[in-house]
């Protein structure tokens, strides 16, 4: 079998391309893969990269503002839960404050390791502990239960 040259091809005649050969093999279509080509670009230069944190988030993971208060009360611990949460610590410190009536006390304290916490002065309640034979100056070691930041005096002797 020959080979066929644009000369010798069926139907196209005579023509060495051109627009005529461009149209008669297209029969009219325009040219597909560019425009494919094209819009690709297009559509991955407009796209965030996976990494931007400015970007929004995907449509699917979304929530209303009924769905994002459910689903935060049922990560919330139940009041036993956080009961148990608290954690029991020690640590000595000189009292700044004590107010009977609010069954409180002001201790500058130094760093409780087990909590991680520094050197501080802070406000315990003590609605167990009794207040009255304590005052400002006293040298104390106590012991206390600890949620968060929130502390309550379980045990309390000057030194």
């Amino acid at each position: 079998m020959p080979l066929l040259t644009n000369y010798d091809h069926p139907g196209i005649g005579n023509c060495a391309g051109g627009p005529y050969l461009y149209h008669h093999l297209n029969q009219g279509k325009p040219m597909k893969t560019p425009i494919l080509i094209l819009s690709l670009a297009l559509l991955t230069a407009c796209s965030s990269p996976s990494g931007d944190a400015n970007a929004p988030a995907p449509e699917g993971n979304r929530e209303t503002p009924a769905e994002s208060k459910a689903s935060a009360s049922n990560e919330m611990m139940s009041m036993p839960e956080m009961a148990s949460a608290a954690t029991s610590a020690s640590a000595s410190g000189t009292v700044e404050a004590v107010d009977t009536a609010a069954k409180t006390i002001t201790i500058a304290h130094g760093p409780v390791e087990s909590l991680k916490w520094p050197a501080m002065t802070m406000t315990f309640k003590a609605p167990e502990v009794d207040l009255t034979t304590l005052k400002q100056g006293d040298q104390v070691n106590f012991e206390f239960t600890s949620s968060g930041m929130d502390g309550t005096i379980t045990k309390i002797a000057r030194k």
